[in-house]
């Protein structure tokens, strides 16, 4: 596009409105368009050049990887992935695994039906995926398994003789400027966490989109990143609209393109056609609609949008206004309705093994078999806590008479989140969770119990 057809200033300024209308709890985003950087915000606290988890997004990385490899020789798509790892095999393997081949594993047609190890199980990761019984034949259909992604990263590590991080660092990162700090979270054993352990900068990140977009620009081949970025199997059993428009390896096929996407919100949706770029670090893991709610605004807001009729110089200030103002979304807090009872609580026996509760006016604490957890708030507004030793931010408000929403976003190298809703009713309450928190109580479901007279 000519600078004449650049992006609508107006059409970014309601992209922002529509996902702070629509609830969505975004980090920051950065908006490319012929390979400048055309807009970008980040939400307080979130800050430009901070490493931020890329749960999925660590697959795309993996490919290129993998790619380099191809390119060098030292592998190819045909390969039984069984030939590379003889230590993990055992006798009398299963046959639909010895045929499973680099090429299946990078468009996920695994022989698995799901991800083949569990945290706190396994060490290696990678090697339960060789031990782990097949249940279909390899390379017929779609399915979502992180544990290949996993093998793959620690095939780039065997064959390249170098870290993972080290060897995308030497080979891509550092030749297209991506310089901030950045690390790879590992299993026990040591082995990146190939298929989500990779914490980057949102504008890092950005640059390995647009260095694919771009062909590889010599560091790798572009024949590989056409491959890599078509759809080279169905997805139609996908439950998410968006995801049904077909895999590559380890990309994801668009309505318009293709995207790095990783587990809430973290996206970098490429337009080739356009020469658009989204990129977005997020946190939507409480909503489960909220990556559809980005791809929504983003196809809607912005890449329906036409620069053809010129745009008032007062639209970019207002845009430019508008980014400098950013914050992570927080729960709405209406003055007009009553405060629930400030008191203990005895719970019954619930969903959620909570025990007692206590209610103040600026706290709310549950016991609970893993002991106590507390939840500091102040109304309408954010408020920084640790729970589990884990940065969370705390928002809270009253939206009903006696009804208090507390949401809790967790913002260490774990984004996840807690909800909950709490409603009095005279001397009972009840509690209803909705939580992505793998620690400490799991806070899903319902609790109720009554107050206790002190």
């Amino acid at each position: 596009m000519s600078d004449q057809n650049q992006i609508l200033a107006s059409a970014i300024s309601r992209f922002i409105k529509r996902l702070e209308r629509e609830d969505v709890c975004i980090h920051g985003f950065e908006i490319r368009q012929d390979g400048k950087v055309r807009a970008e915000g980040y939400y307080a606290p979130f800050e430009k050049g901070q490493p931020h988890r890329q749960y999925s997004i660590s697959k795309s990385m993996v490919s290129l990887a993998i790619g380099l490899l191809i390119d060098d020789g030292k592998c190819k798509l045909t390969d039984p992935i069984c030939d590379y790892f003889p230590e993990f095999m055992t006798e009398n393997a299963d046959p639909r695994l010895l045929r499973l081949s680099i090429h299946n594993m990078l468009r996920m047609s695994t022989c698995h039906q799901k991800t083949t190890y569990k945290e706190g199980v396994y060490d290696c990761w990678a090697a339960s995926f060789f031990t782990y019984p097949p249940t279909h034949e390899s390379g017929t259909v779609f399915s979502y398994d992180t544990s290949c992604s996993q093998v793959l990263g620690a095939l780039a590590e065997k064959l390249s003789g170098m870290g993972l991080l080290d060897f995308l660092k030497q080979r891509i990162f550092d030749p297209i400027g991506a310089g901030d700090p950045m690390r790879w979270l590992t299993d026990p054993s040591g082995t990146p966490q190939g298929g989500s352990g990779l914490l980057m900068s949102l504008r890092d990140m950005s640059k390995v989109a647009q260095l694919v977009m771009d062909g590889g620009r010599g560091l790798i081949s572009s024949e590989y990143l056409s491959l890599a970025t078509s759809k080279q199997i169905n997805t139609i059993m996908c439950k998410n609209p968006e995801e049904r428009y077909g895999y590559g390896y380890q990309f994801w096929r668009t309505r318009s393109g293709y995207a790095m996407f990783g587990m809430g919100g973290q996206l970098a949706i490429c337009c080739p056609k356009e020469q658009i770029i989204l990129s977005t670090i997020a946190n939507t893991r409480l909503d489960p609609y909220g990556v559809q709610h980005i791809y929504d605004a983003f196809y809607e807001e912005i890449m329906t949008s036409s620069a053809v009729n010129e745009e008032l110089p007062a639209q970019e200030a207002k845009l430019q206004a508008l980014l400098s103002n950013l914050e992570v979304v927080k729960v709405l807090h209406d003055t007009a309705f009553e405060k629930a009872a400030w008191a203990s609580y005895a719970m019954h026996a619930n969903q959620m093994g909570l025990g007692k509760m206590v209610l103040g006016e600026s706290c709310i604490s549950f016991e609970h078999e893993q002991g106590l957890t507390c939840f500091p708030f102040e109304l309408g507004e954010h408020k920084k806590a640790e729970i589990d030793g884990k940065p969370v931010l705390i928002s809270a408000g009253y939206y009903a008479h006696e009804s208090l929403r507390i949401r809790c976003f967790f913002i260490g190298d774990s984004p996840s989140g807690i909800d909950l809703l709490v409603v009095t009713k005279g001397d009972r309450i009840c509690v209803q969770g909705h939580s992505c928190y793998e620690g400490n109580a799991g806070f899903e479901g319902f609790a109720s119990g009554e107050r206790i007279n002190v």
